[in-house]
């Protein structure tokens, strides 16, 4: 007989990409920018060195819009300029202040980043501006224009504007917060409601950030999150302590595949079962010959399933065969190809009855082994499909994944059955549609 042996191999499962992402919301950001803006915005109260003074008060909402990773928008804003003049009556110069007043809508853009330690950064420019109503001063009948020597003072402090609106909109996010309460839920073994006592357990290694992206009026704060996911049945995950939100990481895993490992087998005592009831009343004639299968028993041999069969007949003795087994995902059932006779007991049994290597036997048996996987596959396939399907998890967090394959990633032959780490693959996310604003 062939010498039964195992490789001892830890079934590790593969890694899978997760997608962790906090919607910002434009009208919530618009109401937080428009609420933490000062309504003076600027005010140069001096007339020394330009003779002028420039004073600038908001004048209705901030208004945003959003393409692609930019945030634009553009404040109006009404301008008060004061200017001295100096008029000669008398052979003598007067100095007299006049007044004008104007409106004008300022043009800015910004871009989003997250920091390693999961701050935000955003980088404001200037984009111009637009005078809607140019200020301007009337003397004895003469109009005279103000609007450029505004727009110097304008020029000059939109930077300061734009540093402002920096400071308003990092003070106003807190993406750490619900990224640590997704870092934590990721760790929390998820129980799927069904027949079977089946659980989807994660192991989360590390965390790199996304671009940020506007989509549907939001701006979208994105990480993938690697990590192992199982789904285990009739074994609820252990409690494991949950490691602190690590530090971003640079991406380097561009993919958003996910994969959650199935181990499952089958014993030996059932493929010997189910076979034996294929091919029990299977008579095989080799001419005036005849043999038929008296028992089977299944074991493993270097990485090979051997099929030890007792027959009955023209002959009786024990001959062996082995083959390769491996999953067929269409039927979600174990089967086994190349099955040949074993090379010691063919040459013992070629002396006696070389009628017996027709291929008869073989086909029989590769035909008769057909046997399904103990767990309901397809069933706990349903179940996850049905619980992936925007599953809300508390804390405004919803999971959202779509299963689009399922493969065997490993099959190995253990002392007591087949075991397969069955993948199924698709994508999945866990994301929260608050704004990821301070309240």
């Amino acid at each position: 007989m062939p010498a039964e042996s195992y490789n001892n191999i830890l079934v590790k499962p593969q890694p899978s990409v997760v997608s962790l992402y906090a919607d910002l919301d434009l009208d919530r950001l618009s109401a937080i920018v428009n609420n933490n803006t000062d309504s003076v915005l600027y005010e140069d109260s001096s007339f020394a060195g330009d003779n002028m003074t420039l004073k600038a008060w908001k004048n209705g909402e901030i208004r945003f819009s959003l393409a692609e990773d930019l945030l634009s928008w553009e404040i109006p804003l009404r301008i008060s300029v004061q200017k001295t003049m100096f008029l000669v009556a008398f052979n003598r110069p007067i100095g007299d202040i006049m007044e004008s007043k104007g409106e004008i809508k300022l043009k800015f853009k910004t871009r989003f980043r997250v920091n390693n330690d999961w701050t935000i950064h955003t980088e404001t420019t200037p984009a111009g501006y637009e005078w809607t109503k140019k200020p301007t001063l009337k003397i004895a009948g003469i109009t005279i224009p103000v609007s450029a020597i505004a727009d110097v003072l304008l020029k000059f402090n939109l930077d300061n504007y734009s540093k402002q609106v920096d400071e308003t909109l990092a003070s106003g996010f807190n993406f750490r917060k619900y990224a640590e309460r997704g870092w934590q839920m990721l760790y929390e073994p998820f129980r799927i409601p069904g027949s079977y006592q089946a659980w989807l357990s994660m192991s989360p290694s590390s965390i790199a950030m996304l671009p940020v992206k506007a989509t549907n009026g939001k701006l979208r704060f994105g990480a993938v999150v690697t990590s192992e996911i199982e789904c285990l049945i009739d074994r609820k995950p252990p409690v494991t302590k949950i490691p602190q939100l690590p530090n971003l990481k640079p991406l380097e895993m561009a993919g958003d595949t996910f994969r959650i490992n199935l181990l499952t087998d089958v014993p030996y005592q059932t493929i010997e079962r189910l076979t034996m009831e294929e091919v029990r009343d299977s008579v095989f004639t080799f001419g005036k010959k005849q043999v038929a299968f008296e028992s089977l028993r299944i074991y493993g041999t270097e990485g090979r399933m051997v099929i030890e069969t007792v027959v009955k007949g023209s002959i009786k003795g024990t001959m062996y065969l082995t083959g390769i087994p491996y999953f067929n995902a269409k039927d979600t059932t174990l089967r086994v190809k190349n099955l040949k006779f074993d090379l010691k007991s063919r040459n013992l049994w070629m002396k006696s009855a070389n009628w017996l290597f027709n291929g008869k036997i073989e086909r029989s048996l590769t035909e008769a082994i057909a046997i399904p996987f103990n767990s309901d596959i397809r069933e706990i396939e349903r179940l996850l499909s049905s619980y992936l399907n925007h599953q809300k998890l508390g804390y405004g967090f919803e999971l959202s994944g779509k299963l689009s394959n399922i493969t065997v990633s490993d099959l190995l032959l253990t002392p007591e059955s087949v075991k397969a780490n069955l993948v199924f693959s698709g994508k999945l996310s866990l994301g929260i549609e608050e704004t990821a604003l301070k309240r």
